[in-house]
């Protein structure tokens, strides 16, 4: 046995090179990768690092075409800008030689084909955001939270909204008999339904309020509407349509106002319908709201036109008649009504950048992806970049861009702050013109417009709004076998008006609305086990995504409520117990097949692998029915919807990262990921592809922590990592994926380096950004260099940025005092990647015919288990617990050779 190369030697890095101090990297050079004769694998030169990653440097040298510190950035005193570059030419760096190389980022000389995928979501840009998750380490078990927001702070709607631009950005539009038809199940040519003198008299008068109103805010406008949408519910009693503007709606970190809610009718009883949120004692939450009605009074202007993917964009910002159905007709009636009440606005401003990506071929997914042009120097980098700080804000609501935006935020605080729900409806009504809109997991749809003036149109409308009323709650988007009283029982009102301000909201004020104590009956949950069911009451969530496409996992703490268990007798009792609910691919494999498999192999000496792996009692799958609207837009749409359905397992509730003490019990927590992570790669072979921080959990037992890999629901089969990827996203949370799949040039295959590059990412935002593990300094976070905005950019800034830190070759960390002891640690890892992809790239570069060989698992041997684990074992002088027989014999081995070399 013998020492890892790269820590044979604790031989100065200056003392190996030429004395001017800067040398290309040649093959005589130190550190390029040899090649062994006999196996044609490129092998580290041992004389290019130090012992245990105790790297000393020579401050002065560096290699070109790799970044300087100096170049970088990285300097503790340095709180006002980005980076400060050196006056010497050697600074105008080429890093484009790596970053905008498709050879090196796809991969292309492995002998394995890349994973083939199905079409991807356009990977986000700087300008159009896709905001993660800013809180590591909260008690969640989160997935790609690409779509998640912040719980320890408050936001702006506009922050709050416009990540989710990458959502809008592959609105569908369909003609609006086939939208009702698909969101709805109503068959509108088929449906016998007439409008009654009653009806058309409600039509009239919100016609005359339209003509008659000043702007948007004018109060017959609501009351006309909201009345028309009330009066269309013909024998349902089932919801109501209330006016909620201009009060927001309690229950989440931002101040929403969506102008029109509909609530069950059972809740509101008698209170007037247009001054329900402006009670003193009673407020509106989002887990009572099933669907919104937008109002704007912008002649139509705001909705005129097709939207996302099906938009035809022509270069003057001016778009394509419509083509969607709805007919040109219907826009030209509603201009000759405007323009009869003498109140035509002005032309829609047009935005400053269209952030939406729009082509002429309405098959977004089928258009490749293209990478930004890649900068040339370090200076020009830092200065396309400018200050990480401003970013764009979301569009103006005053434009079509904004008001989807707008209602998009309404829709995701419906989906994410309310009960679980497969999918939300709603509505745009500006002036005279109408559009549906259906919001789910998977796709976002739009209905081509309505013109009420149009009596055809009023007919067609009044028939979707009275199929609304009659939908049963699963129609509605509910999840089934859900019972909530609290969203019938006016008592929850005054519940609304308990949760707290928003500016004075510390963490989501939405959790306890399965614990309100003005119900005394609780929320309970009826799922299939076994050759039967089981029911669960609902406690206090502990975790839920924000967002709209994707899984949308909640985890909520339960406890048994099955009426057959036998009082004490319970299977469960005494467990502390919770409830994960997502909503993942029908071709995803369960968490707790991997978990099983884990089990079967975790025996003998490997048991204490069990320790640190999720324990699930069971799971359960509930699809959707043949009818709903996820069948229906999976017949329409094909490859392009991904099918999902209910997931849900009962697991033993773990503790967050959060709750660790000391520096060394968070040392000891990584260190068992890794440990964890190796195994579960070895035995079982399955790779988890989501290591951030939302993942990394904490178990107490007998008084002991010990650190938990969680969430294995985005996990694969090694033997199975060839085949298509079942996911619109590139696999991980964005803040903390592997540099490489930023690239929309990157092809796969996901590798266990990948993970173990995620793991560096979140040590290095925890020690950079937080006081303790359980504190985020935001005026701290401010001068920590450019990570503060890994919590918030896009895939093209985080691709740069996680590059330029690889292969800057004087790279420093600078923790904050709690973890100041893992320097080392940090620094080492990324000497290690950098050794890797410094081989990697001269590989690619030199290999002829394929005659060389490269171990891509491990960056030729740079960045492998063995690195880590030896760079881990060891924290600030501690010896760490290294679990299982085969770790604690290699490193008595390695250790052994190196005591005998040091004398």
């Amino acid at each position: 046995m013998s020492v890892p190369p790269r820590f044979r030697t604790e031989k100065k890095l200056s003392s190996t090179l030429p004395a001017s101090g800067r040398a290309r990297l040649t093959p005589s050079s130190p550190g390029y990768p040899r090649v062994d004769g006999e196996h044609g694998d490129a092998i580290p030169d041992p004389s290019f690092s130090t012992l245990r990653g105790a790297f000393v440097r020579d401050e002065n040298f560096q290699i070109e075409g790799h970044l300087s510190t100096a170049s970088s950035g990285f300097r503790p005193e340095d709180n006002d800008t980005q980076a400060h570059l050196s006056s010497s030419s050697s600074t105008n760096l080429s890093i484009d030689a790596y970053l905008s190389d498709p050879e090196i980022v796809r991969g292309r000389s492995e002998k394995i084909l890349p994973v083939p995928v199905t079409p991807e979501r356009k990977a986000i840009s700087d300008s159009a955001l896709a905001k993660a998750q800013s809180t590591p380490f909260s008690h969640h078990s989160s997935s790609y939270s690409a779509t998640a927001l912040s719980n320890d702070k408050k936001y702006k709607v506009e922050e709050a909204n416009k990540y989710l631009m990458g959502d809008l950005a592959n609105v569908r539009t369909l003609p609006v008999k086939e939208w009702a038809s698909l969101s709805l199940n109503l068959d509108v040519d088929k449906d016998t339904y007439e409008l009654t003198e009653n009806i058309k008299q409600k039509f009239q008068d919100y016609l005359k309020a339209v003509k008659n109103a000043k702007n948007e805010m004018d109060k017959e406008l609501y009351k006309s509407l909201i009345a028309l949408l009330n009066e269309l519910r013909g024998n349902s009693e089932n919801i109501v349509f209330y006016k909620q503007d201009a009060i927001p709606v309690r229950g989440s970190l931002v101040k929403q106002t969506p102008d029109i809610g509909a609530v069950f009718k059972e809740l509101v009883e008698s209170r007037d319908l247009l001054a329900l949120p402006h009670a003193s004692d009673e407020k509106i939450f989002w887990g009572l709201i099933h669907t919104f009605v937008e109002v704007k009074h912008e002649d139509g202007k705001m909705i005129r036109d097709d939207f996302g993917a099906d938009a035809k964009w022509s270069t003057n910002k001016e778009k394509n008649p419509q083509g969607s159905g709805s007919g040109q007709k219907r826009v030209r009636e509603a201009d000759s009504l405007n323009e009869t009440s003498g109140r035509a606005r002005k032309a829609m401003r047009s935005s400053s950048s269209h952030q939406m990506t729009t082509v002429e071929d309405p098959n977004v997914d089928d258009v490749p992806l293209k990478a930004r042009p890649m900068p040339l120097s370090m200076q020009q980098y830092i200065e396309q970049q400018g200050n990480p700080q401003d970013i764009s804000p979301a569009p103006d609501r005053n434009t079509p861009e904004g008001v989807r935006t707008q209602t998009a935020g309404y829709a995701r605080d419906i989906l994410s702050n309310g009960l679980p729900r497969r999918h939300v409806h709603s509505f745009i009504v500006d002036s005279t013109l109408v559009r549906g809109i259906f919001y789910d997991h998977s796709i976002i749809v739009e209905s081509a417009v309505l013109n009420l003036a149009n009596k055809d149109d009023q007919l067609i409308f009044a028939k979707m709004i009275k199929q609304l009323h009659a939908l049963p709650p699963v129609g509605l988007g509910l999840i089934p076998e859900l019972e909530a009283p609290f969203m019938k029982d006016p008592a929850s009102l005054k519940y609304g008006q308990k949760l707290p301000e928003f500016e004075k909201a510390k963490g989501p004020p939405s959790n306890a609305i399965f614990e309100i104590k003005e119900i005394e009956e609780g929320s309970k949950f009826t799922f299939p086990y076994k050759d039967g069911t089981r029911t669960v009451q609902l406690q206090r969530i502990l975790f839920r995504s924000h967002g709209i496409i994707g899984r949308g996992t909640i985890v909520v703490r339960v406890v048994c409520a099955c009426t057959h268990c036998v009082p004490n007798q319970c299977d469960w009792s005494g467990k502390k117990l919770v409830l994960k609910l997502s909503f993942p691919s029908v071709s995803r494999v369960p968490e707790q097949a991997f978990m099983d498999c884990c089990k079967e192999k975790a025996k003998g000496e490997h048991a204490w692998v069990l320790n640190h792996l999720p324990d699930i009692y069971c799971s359960f799958d509930i699809p959707c029915g043949e009818r709903s609207p996820q069948a229906n837009f999976k017949k329409k749409f094909e490859d392009k919807y991904e099918m999902r359905f209910l997931r849900g397992s009962i697991q033993d509730e773990l503790q967050p990262f959060s709750t660790l003490k000391t520096a060394l019990e968070c040392a000891q927590v990584f260190y068992d990921i890794v440990q964890c992570h190796h195994w579960v790669h070895t035995y079982p072979r399955i790779l988890h592809r989501d290591i951030s921080d939302g993942n990394i959990m904490v178990r107490v037992k007998d008084g002991k922590k010990y650190g938990v890999l969680n969430d294995w629901d985005l996990a694969m089969w090694l033997d199975q990592r060839d085949g298509i990827s079942t996911s619109q996203f590139r696999t991980g949370t964005r803040p903390y994926m592997a540099h490489e799949q930023h690239s929309p040039d990157w092809e796969g295959p996901h590798r266990y380096r990948h993970d173990m590059e995620s793991l560096f990412y979140v040590i290095l935002l925890l020690a950079t950004l937080f006081s303790n593990p359980s504190e985020k300094d935001d005026n701290l976070a401010k001068t920590r260099y450019r990570y503060e905005p890994w919590l918030t950019q896009g895939d093209d800034f985080l691709y740069k940025d996680k590059a330029l830190i690889i292969l800057d070759l004087s790279w420093r960390p600078f923790p904050t005092h709690f973890f100041s002891a893992f320097h080392q640690w940090l620094q080492s890892l990324q000497q290690c990647l950098y050794d890797g992809f410094t081989a990697y790239k001269y590989f690619v570069k030199r290999q002829t015919d394929n005659l060389l060989h490269f171990k891509y698992d491990t960056l030729g041997d740079h960045f492998s288990y063995d690195r880590l684990v030896w760079i881990m074992h060891q924290f600030s002088e501690e010896t760490l617990e290294t679990h299982g027989c085969e770790w604690q014999k290699k490193l008595r081995g390695l250790q052994k050779d190196e005591d005998e070399r040091k004398k």
